[in-house]
């Protein structure tokens, strides 16, 4: 066989040198637009062609992309550029050609490597090349995954303006004031927007916390404000809102609690409470009352029965709402702020002070979840009484003063009522044993609003049977009085105390004739 010309083989140098350009310029504009992996590999699989290269593969951080001889994974990824020579690696099956000795090049990427082999050995111009290929690719793949990211950061973006905006929708930094109230309103969330919420509708004055973060957090909360507007409307408050969001939260694995009060402009507040913090009714005078959740996060369990609590708010007196993100704060010894101390704080500052009192105290703890306080009081400027008096029978005349402090001397009610508290005051000391009674009374129209609360044993006045002569107990024509001109008597046993609350007016005497 004749030796090679030398001058052909030139030629044939040039022409592969040529043709290598010719690629390279291809492949920078190709690799600056790549837009996945897949594109990366198909021009590593482009450049292995190009030499003459049976077998190539790309492997991007830790994965390789496409079909891979196994031979090769169990290869480390290498330092730097080298060729493996013929020989150094057993390269048995599945590759075409894995009967001959091949050589391997090995050219590394910052996150990740290439490998070629099917030839015995690779040229110096041929290394040249996947070297500048390997650059290329790096510099593609270092742009891709910046577009990516961008793309994740603006879709984030986007999907964070969506949410606070859907957030804020229902959750305003301002709610409307009642007629005869103060309101105050701190909303402080974690990030831009929180699963904290509060809202109005109608009479009612909304507060809760949706689980989760985030668009689906506030996808949630815009839910659950529209089922409640559907539900405050019905006949069933209850049903409607567990027929409404118990199944889809349960569905996509969210919870939410709730503190819900109808506010009357006369001081009479409806409150439910389903899985929130205990909401705290501030008396005037500092004394606190809660009122618990009676059923448990809406979306844990279906909601069978909740208990519509029927409190009066009298002149000074406050309810005190807030999430779990104060008491669950913690200093840092990790020690939280805790419920006793919140209850601590709302009973020692005036309600007026209480949000700012709160923010105050929680210089140096941690909160890492949304903070939401409010404040409903109701005007102390109005005419009205709180006074506690001794369990003794003799401070009834000082019941009596008291009464009067409230109501005007030509009111229509004036006199049954006192009739009414008076037997009720005697119950509780005669027959409960109370060491102390507290009054509570304004009015409102033609009507008085009562609060009587003692310390005596547990008894519900309204379920004494009448005795001979239309009496209920001995000496108890006041009761029988209280039942004709109550237009409504609630009773609670509040820890240990007995709470009454009644809605009096003159009776119908038209009726009577």
């Amino acid at each position: 066989m004749d030796a090679p010309d030398p001058f052909t083989e030139l030629l044939d140098q040039v022409a592969d040198l040529s043709d290598q350009l010719v690629f390279l310029q291809r492949l920078i504009p190709q690799a600056l637009a790549l837009t996945d992996e897949a594109q990366a590999t198909g021009l590593v699989q482009q450049a292995a062609a190009l030499i003459s290269t049976p077998g190539a593969a790309l492997n991007v951080r830790g994965e390789w992309l496409g079909d891979t001889p196994g031979w090769l994974r169990g290869v480390r990824p290498p330092d730097h550029p080298a060729v493996l020579p013929a020989g150094a690696l057993y390269t048995g099956a599945p590759f075409v050609g894995a009967w001959r000795l091949t050589a391997v090049l090995a050219v590394p990427l910052e996150q990740g490597w290439l490998a070629l082999w099917g030839k015995r050995d690779f040229l110096a111009g041929e290394r040249e090349l996947i070297s500048t290929l390997a650059q290329l690719l790096d510099a593609a793949l270092r742009a891709m995954q910046g577009r990516r990211e961008a793309a994740r950061y603006e879709l984030q973006e986007r999907d964070r303006r969506q949410a606070r905006a859907v957030w804020r929708a229902v959750t305003p930094e301002a709610l409307r004031t009642p007629p005869g109230y103060h309101l105050h309103l701190h909303s402080q969330p974690a990030s831009d927007f929180g699963g904290d919420f509060q809202f109005q509708e109608a009479e009612w004055l909304v507060a809760g916390d949706v689980s989760g973060k985030g668009l689906p957090a506030a996808i949630i909360t815009a839910m659950f404000a529209s089922a409640f507007t559907v539900a405050a409307r019905s006949s069933s408050l209850n049903s409607t809102l567990g027929e409404a969001l118990h199944d889809h939260l349960e569905r996509s694995g969210a919870f939410c609690t709730l503190a819900a009060m109808q506010v009357r402009p006369d001081g009479q507040l409806r409150v439910l409470n389903i899985g929130h913090p205990p909401v705290l009714l501030r008396r005037a005078d500092g004394r606190l009352e809660e009122v618990r959740a009676s059923a448990p996060p809406l979306g844990t369990f279906p909601l069978l029965h909740v208990d519509v609590e029927r409190v009066w708010l009298h002149p000074g007196d406050a309810l005190l709402v807030y999430s779990d993100g104060l008491f669950e704060a913690e200093d840092a010894a990790g020690v939280p702020f805790g419920l006793d101390r919140t209850r601590q704080l709302a009973s020692e500052v005036a309600p007026t002070s209480f949000i700012r009192q709160a923010v105050s105290g929680l210089r140096g703890f941690e909160v890492a979840d949304d903070l939401t306080l409010l404040v409903l009081q109701r005007d102390p400027a109005a005419r009205g009484v709180q006074r506690r008096l001794p369990g003794d029978l003799q401070a009834l005349a000082t019941l009596s003063e008291a009464l009067r402090e409230a109501v005007p001397p030509d009111h229509p009610a004036l006199m049954p009522t006192e009739l009414a508290i008076t037997e009720l005051f005697v119950n509780a000391v005669r027959h409960g044993g109370a060491r102390e009674v507290t009054l509570r009374a304004h009015t409102s129209g033609a009507d008085i609003l009562v609060t009587l609360m003692d310390d005596g044993s547990p008894f519900d006045p309204r379920s004494a049977a009448p005795q001979e002569g239309g009496e209920l107990r001995e000496h108890g024509y006041g009761l029988l009085i209280a039942q004709r001109c109550a237009r409504e008597w609630h009773y609670a046993r509040k820890a240990q105390f007995n709470r009454q609350t009644l809605r009096l007016r003159a009776p119908d005497l038209s009726a009577l004739i």
